[in-house]
């Protein structure tokens, strides 16, 4: 199929701002990924925690994406560990009772940040001068959450209780805790007081990774729940494609389809013959009349056409000659009009002498062309569909 000129013109404009639209994306639009508040598992920046996602797999874990309410961990069975990073979205009353059940059934909850205060059964999460900077830890008791790891980095904002007897804190100074974990049960609960260990900038500091290795546990037979429902809460599969960049590329696409279309229908779609204006415009003409007189100053020739018009009418509806005088049209109105008929004969001469004069003033033009059409009106001489204006 040939494509003619006008066509090829447009379609090469639409591929055009297309190119421009991708090429201002690139640029312009801020990485997704770097703006994140949490550690994603999707995310390869500094901050995400792709690489232990990752990792993880590799290394004989069954890692999977926790997209769902709490109320669905025990369908996974007990030997599960769910790692919570840093929650951006608050849990409802239902949703805590049904993790604090999961954990004392038998399954495990790693807790990472200040905001899981109110999802554990317990928290002695303390508030303290915050380190921005990463900072080293010791261990401070034997434990298999310890074991082979010495020391860890990482910058926490908040810490654990040295004085609360009800955990175990395994990392933190002569002071406060960064990393306790406590009995819940069967099962639990491991908290860490920043992300930084398992962050893709933080992995490989120290012993950041057997930290991770040892709060997880023995990599048979277990499966790790990487949570993204107190992040996103529960999200759908259409939900994914909205969030994701895919959205925009579709977009584009249904915008370059719309100008495919729009090029092959106006060279394939159905023809319509086009409607001829109707050269029928009555009123148009009288006010391009009425724009010629007032230009030229012409002001007798209105009053002229309604008083022919108005005799006329009288000739024909009531058979008065033409060519009588002013008097004696006043005469035989006379006996219709009674009272109403003072001036008739004056305003009368007025009409007919105006043929006599090269102007008369605009204002008694204008009256003597209103007191016609209301007279006849008056006289019922005109017709229905011609009132009096």
């Amino acid at each position: 199929m040939k494509i003619d000129a006008a066509d090829r013109k447009i379609l090469l404009v639409a591929l055009s701002i297309l190119l421009i639209s991708l090429l201002i994306s690139a640029v312009v639009a801020p990485s997704a990924e770097d703006s994140l508040p949490y550690p994603s598992p999707y995310s390869a920046s500094s901050g995400g925690a792709k690489a232990a996602y990752t990792l993880l797999s590799q290394l004989g874990y069954r890692a999977e994406h926790w997209r769902k309410s709490p109320a669905k961990l025990l369908e996974h069975g007990m030997d599960t560990v769910l790692v919570v990073a840093v929650p951006t979205q608050n849990a409802t009353q239902e949703e805590r009772e049904q993790l604090r059940r999961y954990v004392q059934l038998g399954g495990t909850i790693i807790a990472i940040g200040a905001t899981l205060g109110a999802l554990l059964p317990r928290a002695a999460v303390l508030a303290d001068v915050p380190h921005y900077a990463w900072h080293t830890y010791p261990a401070l008791l034997p434990s298999g959450i310890t074991s082979n790891a010495p020391e860890i980095v990482m910058a926490p904002l908040v810490f654990w209780r040295r004085n609360d007897y009800t955990s175990q804190i395994q990392y933190g100074d002569s002071r406060v805790g960064v990393v306790a974990s406590y009995k819940y049960g069967k099962g639990e609960v491991v908290w860490w007081a920043a992300a930084d260990p398992l962050t893709n900038s933080g992995i490989l500091q120290k012993n950041n990774l057997q930290l991770l290795l040892n709060s997880i546990g023995p990599a048979q037979a277990r499966t790790v729940l990487w949570d993204d429902y107190f992040h996103e809460g529960e999200v759908t599969l259409v939900d994914s494609l909205l969030a994701s960049p895919l959205k925009w590329s579709l977009l584009q696409l249904g915008l370059l389809a719309a100008f495919v279309m729009l090029t092959y229908s106006r060279k394939h779609g159905p023809t319509q013959r086009l409607r001829q204006p109707s050269r029928l415009a009555a009123l148009e003409f009288v006010e391009t009349l009425g724009a010629l007189y007032q230009r030229v100053g012409a002001t007798e020739i209105p009053v002229q056409v309604a008083y022919e018009r108005f005799r006329h009418l009288l000739h024909r509806k009531l058979g008065i000659s033409t060519t009588a005088s002013p008097q004696q049209v006043a005469d035989r109105l006379q006996s219709r009009l009674r009272e109403r008929a003072i001036g008739l004969e004056q305003n009368l001469a007025a009409c007919e002498s105006v043929r006599y004069q090269p102007e008369i003033d605009q204002d008694e033009a204008l009256r003597l062309v209103k007191w016609l059409e209301q007279l006849s009106h008056e006289l019922k001489i005109t017709s229905k569909d011609e009132p009096a204006k």
